[in-house]
């Protein structure tokens, strides 16, 4: 499973053809505007559908990354039970990114997002790589806890030499169960910060951050969907 993307077997079910273009032009029409009103939307943006409990609190992916860093948290309320939204969830990357396929492919990543429950893909293990672009080195997983959270990412102490330059970054996602038929998901992205960033990187820090809210509550609401309208709860 390590470091590859792995084709949806021919059976299993993918998203439909008209689904895939509806929501492209849903995610052309909503990127379009994030950009534009960045400047003044990020406040309120950057910390979509996130509690102030969730925004201050301390996760485990946090980490993975040393104490000079940013956040970003996201989070949705879904009608199903932990263990049922985490079978999707733990289907990332695999079966697609559960966000705008078309936009996706655009740039030119090779993205099928599936419909259904895939057995070969339910098993991760810290260590195990995510690819998401084929020209991009694979993400890998450094924490994990079945049927609780995934966070991607690798902490300051073992990062390579190569990766020094870079700001680290971890990407996680928490799954807290509220009661037995509902369940709140939450992303958290932590991004290393320097104030010795060029004007280029500011830039695409910057740019970055309103592509991100795009794919990410797209995710989140199609993870609630799938999850909601799941038949084994």
């Amino acid at each position: 499973m390590s470091n590859q993307r792995l084709e949806p077997p021919d059976h299993i079910r993918r998203r439909s053809i008209l689904r895939c273009l509806f929501e492209g032009v849903e995610g052309l029409g909503v990127a379009v505007c994030v950009l534009l009103s960045w400047p003044v939307s990020r406040k309120w943006l950057k910390d979509w559908g996130a509690i102030q409990a969730e925004r201050e609190s301390t996760w485990p992916g946090d980490s993975l990354v040393d104490s000079n860093h940013k956040t970003v948290t996201r989070a949705i309320d879904i009608g199903a039970p932990a263990e049922v939204v985490w079978s999707w969830l733990v289907q990332f990357g695999f079966g697609g990114g559960y966000s705008y396929e078309l936009l996706e492919r655009l740039v030119g990543i090779p993205v099928v997002n599936v419909e259904s429950i895939v057995p070969e893909w339910q098993l991760l293990s810290v260590g195990d790589e995510i690819v998401l672009h084929p020209k991009s080195p694979g993400i890998p997983i450094g924490l994990l806890k079945s049927g609780e959270y995934i966070c991607f990412g690798e902490s300051p102490e073992t990062r390579d030499a190569a990766s020094e330059e870079t700001p680290g970054r971890s990407w996680s996602m928490y799954i807290e169960p509220k009661n037995a038929s509902k369940s709140r998901l939450i992303l958290r992205s932590c991004i290393e910060y320097s104030e010795e960033m060029s004007s280029s990187e500011k830039l695409a820090s910057w740019f970055g951050g309103a592509i991100d809210f795009v794919m990410e509550q797209r995710m989140l609401r199609t993870l609630k969907r799938l999850a909601e309208s799941d038949g084994s709860h």
